[in-house]
């Protein structure tokens, strides 16, 4: 039977790249989420909140997938902490709710479900997929929850699942909710004459892991063929990057020159000063490494918001897909 792909919270932004990347290979996609997709004769569309467990199970009984990709989530922190119950109820029971009716099929999926690097507690050395837990926000927490829910599965004769914990990633069509957009965003902003030069950012001095979302969603890809069923692998570079590092980079890239205004209301609590990954464990699996120089990531990620403003549109992630088979539900930040 060829694969059959269902994409869950597929109208978002690591969603469309997913799907971008599926339909390059003429592979029979289906999306579901709560968000607007735009037409597709392509790729099957289902408004469903996850947290809905008769539509979703109606939707994949439905399309009969073979392989799922789990990645509808109240994915932001703030948000999460406004919002803590929706955040468990989507991160967790939406999480169930496809886990349950993907491994419950006459032949089960296989479900790569999508964490986060936010589960693991602080450490000054690269994380492995060993290292000690230790969520610090709501959004953690429902995710290494969500991590546990595999747990019923592990004995499965077919299907299982696969986990992967994702560290920052960036690129086009991402909403500046996230710090790389943001800036972007702003320096896009400043050549078009719309803002002072001035950047306005939390601490620049905080290191991170990032990769370019087209690799990620590769990574997505061949984890969900190649990935073992019950294991986790770390989705990450290996390399950790200041923000100040990173932002020089676009001065670079831009011409620019500029002011930087380190605000305190964009800084966080308690934040970790490095989150580096190690990535030894998906390279000896899937042989997956990052294609895409970060420099190259954000003159992308610049050159998307050049042409956001000047087209001036909306400046939300404009999804990709869409079909309405089933009713629409709730809506659900994807």
């Amino acid at each position: 039977m060829s694969p059959r792909f269902l994409i869950t919270g597929g109208s978002g932004f690591v969603g469309t790249h997913l799907v971008a990347h599926l339909s390059g290979r003429s592979a029979n996609v289906a999306v579901l989420g709560t968000g607007v997709f735009a037409r597709s004769a392509d790729v099957i569309g289902y408004r469903v909140d996850v947290r809905d467990s008769e539509a979703v199970r109606a939707a994949v009984q439905e399309f009969r997938p073979t392989h799922v990709c789990h990645l509808a989530a109240i994915s932001s922190v703030a948000e999460s902490w406004r919002q803590p119950r929706l955040a468990y109820e989507v991160n967790v029971l939406g999480t169930f709710n496809v886990l349950e009716a993907a491994m419950t099929l006459p032949q089960p999926a296989r479900v790569l479900n999508i964490s986060t690097a936010q589960v693991y507690a602080a450490s000054s050395q690269p994380l492995s997929e060993t290292s000690s837990l230790g969520p610090e926000n709501p959004y953690a927490a429902s995710k290494a929850m969500a991590e546990l829910l595999a747990v019923q599965y592990r004995k499965a004769a077919e299907g299982g699942v696969i986990t992967a914990r994702s560290f920052n990633h960036a690129g086009p069509r991402q909403t500046p909710d996230y710090v790389l957009s943001s800036i972007a965003k702003q320096f896009a902003e400043m050549e078009a004459g719309m803002r002072e030069p001035t950047l306005i950012v939390g601490n620049t001095h905080v290191r991170r892991d990032f990769t370019d979302v087209r690799d990620v969603v590769e990574a997505y890809f061949e984890l969900l063929i190649k990935g073992t069923p019950g294991d986790i692998y770390n989705v990450c570079s290996g390399r950790a990057q200041s923000i100040r590092e990173l932002i020089d980079e676009l001065v670079s890239i831009s011409g620019l020159k500029i002011r930087i205004e380190s605000q305190e209301a964009r800084r966080r609590a308690g934040e970790v000063e490095v989150v580096c990954g190690s990535p030894e464990k998906i390279r000896s699996t899937i042989d997956w490494r990052p294609k895409i120089p970060l420099r190259q990531t954000l003159k992308d990620l610049l050159d998307y918001w050049r042409e956001k403003i000047a087209e001036d549109k909306p400046t939300s992630c404009q999804p990709a897909i869409e079909a309405d088979p089933l009713p629409a539900m709730s809506q659900t930040k994807q």
